[in-house]
C-alpha cells in the first residue's frame, strides 16, 4: 500500500516536536550563559576591589597633602608679614607724633585765612615743629571735631611739643596774644603791606587800605606829610609814607594804631639833618620819597642807586620822558618783564612813557639807602641805563648808540 508522503505517526510526531523543543530551549540555555559569563566578567572588570581610583592613589594623596601644607605656609607668611608691617607702621606712625626736640624756644606761628589742613602742616614742618608732614595730616584728618575747623590766627608753639599738643592747641583755638614781629619789606606797595598784616592777623586788609585814605587827618598830626599835595587825582593815598621796617604789634591791633606808628616812624627818619639837606637839593619831600621809589625798583644791588637817580634827574633836566617801565607796571597793577606797546599807551598819571617829569607820586615806599640815592645822586652824564637779566647789575649809557649796545648785549 502506497504511503503517504510527510505523513507519520503519533509517535514521531510527538518525537520531532521535543526536538524542535528541546533545540529552542538549548539555544535559550546558551544564550543565556553566555550573557552571565559576559555580566561576571564586566562585574570582574568593575570591580570596586579591583578598580582604584586617583582619589586613593598614595603618591596622589601625598602630594595632596604636601600642597595643602604648602598653602597654609603661605598663608601664615603672609598673615605673619601683615602682621609685623602694621606693627611696624604703627610704631613709626607713634614715632613722628614725638616732639622734634626737647628745644623750648618759642616759635610764633601764622595760619594765614583759608588754610586747610595741609597747608597747616606746610608751615609748621617749615617751622621745625613737627618730625612729618603727612603723619600730621593724617592725625589731624582723623580727629578733627565734625565740622570744627583750625582757627586762622597767630600760635605759639615750642618744639619740645609733639605733634597731638600742637594740634590740639589749634583745635581749641589757644592763640598766641602776645606782641608780633612784622616786616615790611622796603619796596612794598601799601596794598602789599594790607595783605601782609592781614596774613600776621595784625588788622584787616580792608580797614588798613581805607585807613590809609585819611591823609588830611593825619596831615594835622605829622609834619612829614607836609608836602604830600591836597589835591592829588589818580594817586595811591599815603603811598610810599608808610616806612618799610619790621614793627611789633598785637593780634587784632586797630588800623589806625597801625598807620600811626608807621608815618611816626617814617617822621623819625626824616630828622633835621636829613630834611635840610632835601631842602638844599631843591626838591621837596614828596619828590625825593617818589624819586626814592623809583631808584628803589629799579635798581637792585646798593652800588647802583645813585647812578640810576643821576639818570633820571639828568632825563628831567634835559626835557626827556624817564621811560620807566616800572611806573606802567605800578599803572597796570602788575609786574610785567615785557611790555607791549599798548602798555607802554596805558592812561595814568603814573605813567612815564606818556608824562614827563616824576609820575603823580611814590609807587612803593623805598627804603633809606634809596631815599639818600634820591636826595645826593651821582653826578654823571648818563641818560640810560638796562639791567642785566641774570644779575641784575645795573649798565649805564650815555647815548642811545651805546644804550642798544647794551640792551643786546645784556637782555638778549
Amino acid at each position: 500500500m502506497a504511503k503517504s508522503h510527510g505523513a507519520s505517526d503519533g509517535t514521531g510526531r510527538e518525537n520531532g516536536y521535543y526536538k524542535t523543543i528541546l533545540a529552542e530551549e538549548t539555544d535559550a540555555s546558551e544564550e543565556a550563559l553566555y550573557d552571565e559569563e559576559t555580566a561576571d566578567d564586566w562585574d570582574d572588570e568593575f570591580d570596586d576591589d579591583a578598580y582604584e581610583t586617583d582619589d586613593e592613589d598614595p603618591v596622589f594623596e601625598e602630594n595632596r597633602r604636601r600642597s595643602r601644607k604648602h598653602i597654609l605656609i603661605a598663608l601664615g607668611c603672609v598673615a605673619l608679614a601683615a602682621i609685623i608691617f602694621i606693627a611696624g607702621w604703627h610704631s613709626y606712625y607713634n614715632r613722628q607724633l614725638l616732639p622734634v626736640s626737647s628745644s623750648r624756644k618759642k616759635i610764633i606761628v601764622e595760619i594765614p585765612d583759608g588754610s586747610n589742613i595741609e597747608d597747616i602742616a606746610r608751615i609748621l614742618e617749615r617751622k621745625g615743629l613737627i618730625r612729618s608732614r603727612m603723619v600730621f595730616q593724617s592725625y589731624a584728618g582723623r580727629h578733627s571735631r565734625g565740622t570744627k575747623k583750625i582757627k586762622a590766627a597767630n600760635y605759639q608753639f615750642t618744639p619740645s611739643m609733639s605733634s597731638v599738643q600742637i594740634f590740639n592747641a589749634m583745635l581749641n583755638g589757644k592763640s598766641y596774644a602776645g606782641a608780633l614781629s612784622v616786616t615790611i619789606p622796603e619796596g612794598k606797595t601799601v596794598k602789599e603791606m594790607a595783605e601782609i598784616l592781614s596774613d600776621a592777623h595784625i588788622c584787616s586788609k580792608d580797614e588798613f587800605i581805607t585807613e590809609t585814605k585819611k591823609v588830611s587827618d593825619y596831615k594835622k598830626r605829622y609834619s612829614i606829610l607836609s608836602s604830600y599835595p591836597d589835591k592829588a587825582s589818580g594817586r595811591t593815598p599815603m603811598e610810599g609814607y608808610l616806612f618799610p621796617d619790621t614793627y611789633q604789634f598785637v593780634s587784632n591791633t586797630s588800623a589806625a594804631t597801625v598807620v600811626n606808628r608807621m608815618l611816626a616812624n617814617t617822621q623819625a627818619k626824616f630828622n633835621e639833618a636829613t630834611l635840610k639837606k632835601i631842602k638844599d637839593s631843591g626838591h621837596s619831600v614828596d619828590e625825593i620819597l617818589t624819586m626814592g621809589s623809583l631808584v628803589e625798583m629799579e635798581s637792585k644791588l646798593d652800588e647802583d642807586k645813585t647812578n640810576v637817580a643821576s639818570v633820571f634827574y639828568n632825563r628831567i633836566k634835559a626835557g626827556m620822558k624817564l621811560q620807566s617801565d616800572i611806573t606802567v607796571n605800578y599803572a597796570l597793577g602788575n609786574k610785567k618783564a615785557v611790555l607791549s606797546n599798548n602798555d607802554l599807551k596805558a592812561d595814568s598819571p603814573y605813567n612815564t612813557y606818556q608824562n614827563a617829569g616824576l609820575p603823580v607820586g611814590p609807587i612803593c615806599s623805598p627804603g633809606m639807602k634809596s631815599i639818600k640815592a634820591a636826595i645826593a645822586p651821582a653826578d654823571t652824564n648818563y641818560y640810560y641805563f638796562v639791567a642785566d637779566m641774570k644779575s641784575g647789575k645795573i649798565h649805564f649809557a650815555k647815548t642811545i648808540d651805546e644804550h642798544q649796545q647794551n640792551i643786546k648785549k645784556y637782555m638778549n
